[in-house]
């Protein structure tokens, strides 16, 4: 980041904005999530258990999607009842979506683990290799693999959406109260659309490799992890507006629908954060295991960076082809240094394991500015060390 970027008043709004929502989660929310997770473990275990005692009862038709989509449909009578008058009927759909939410993802697990167990010991059809099958490429597997969760989430906002859009109409605009009734609605509105557009562009355009896992550096530097903050934001924003919607909890429902804003506005942030990645590109040719270890080095930030230490045509044209990389450095430098990392604004190096001393210096390494890939899985700093060995070279 230069220094005019760094010292811009748009920059410094938002710096202390993260700076109070981060010292909102630290005090306020890890706290409630301790009893969060407890009083819904306590329910997941009984759901469960319920599940496998009538595991022979349950419809195959009876699974996560179909919780999802029926829970999101219950939109619709909710708004013609408030339009209608109603509040408490609406109050109560509200409180069964949310139960909905809780629901599909013990049932989505339950179905998984079943089929686990009812695959063990089947026999394989030997002439399976004869026959003609489709294999879906890596993007195709990777949507199927993450649907459930993308469906799951997008379908929370298309239910609350329309609900506080219709809330909109009964806040009478005459006070301060309602204008912050107001402004709490449309801050809800706005933040979740846009959280909804940026699911919708993560998911269609994902290069269809998971991103490894960072252990030992701590990326978000929150004191909440990201699934902390859905589950507090879920509960809050909805068990907030079922009450909203009472007269006479509107003003403890408007105390929990502010106490998600935070969150809502965190989720987003976290979920468009800038992180430039640079990987050395400089490969005899570029198979289908470079072309994974791009994609998932990519997953690692918002934008990819590929160096060729050479001024080969032919090198620089084929990544430029892949479309995991934003961008092709010619004539990249063999070893990068610090100073060239500020210099054109890159966040982090990624290597794989064993050639990160003959990409940076130790000084990267020790500012934990490189990444190695360990595994699919797995993904570490580089220590310090293993630049110094080569150093002197």
């Amino acid at each position: 980041m230069t220094s005019n970027q760094s010292e811009s008043p748009l920059n410094f709004v938002f710096s202390m904005i993260n700076f109070i929502v981060e010292l909102y989660l630290s005090s306020v929310i890890k706290p409630f999530l301790t009893f969060h997770d407890k009083f819904y473990s306590w329910i997941n275990i009984r759901i469960r258990n319920f599940l496998d005692e009538n595991s022979d009862k349950i419809p195959k038709w009876f699974t996560a999607n179909f919780i999802t989509y029926a829970r999101t449909l219950l939109v619709v009578p909710c708004v013609i009842l408030m339009a209608k008058g109603f509040v408490v009927l609406p109050s109560m759909i509200l409180i069964a979506v949310d139960f909905g939410d809780l629901l599909d993802g013990i049932v989505a697990r339950y179905w998984v683990e079943r089929k686990e167990i009812e695959s063990v010991g089947q026999e394989v059809d030997i002439d399976a290799k004869d026959k003609h099958t489709l294999e879906p490429s890596w993007i195709g597997k990777h949507r199927e693999k993450n649907y459930g969760g993308f469906v799951d989430a997008v379908c929370d906002k298309a239910f609350l959406i329309p609900c506080w859009i219709s809330l909109l109409s009964t806040v009478p605009f005459f006070s301060y109260i309602n204008a912050i009734q107001y402004g709490i609605l449309w801050s809800l509105i706005l933040i979740e659309t846009a959280s909804g557009s940026v699911r919708f562009k993560a998911y269609y355009t994902s290069n269809g490799v998971t991103a490894p896992a960072v252990k030992g550096l701590d990326f978000s530097t929150s004191a909440v992890k990201a699934d902390g903050i859905g589950k507090a934001k879920q509960t809050l924003e909805m068990v907030g507006t079922s009450l909203f919607i009472l007269p006479v909890f509107r003003y403890v429902g408007l105390i929990l629908m502010t106490a998600a804003v935070p969150l809502a506005y965190e989720s987003v942030r976290r979920k468009i954060k800038k992180r430039v990645i640079y990987v050395d590109g400089t490969v005899e040719k570029i198979d289908y295991k470079v072309l994974k270890f791009w994609k998932q080095a990519r997953g690692l930030g918002s934008k990819l960076i590929v160096g060729i230490s050479q001024d080969n045509d032919v090198m620089i044209q084929n990544a430029s082809a892949c479309e995991s990389v934003d961008a092709v450095l010619i004539n990249a430098p063999t070893k990068l240094s610090l100073a060239y990392l500020d210099a054109i604004e890159i966040d982090y190096v990624v290597c794989g394991v064993g050639n990160s001393a003959s990409v940076v210096t130790s000084e990267i390494a020790a500012a934990q500015r490189c990444l190695i890939i360990i595994d699919d899985s797995t993904a570490q700093p580089a220590k310090a060390l293993e630049a110094k060995n080569t150093k002197a070279e």
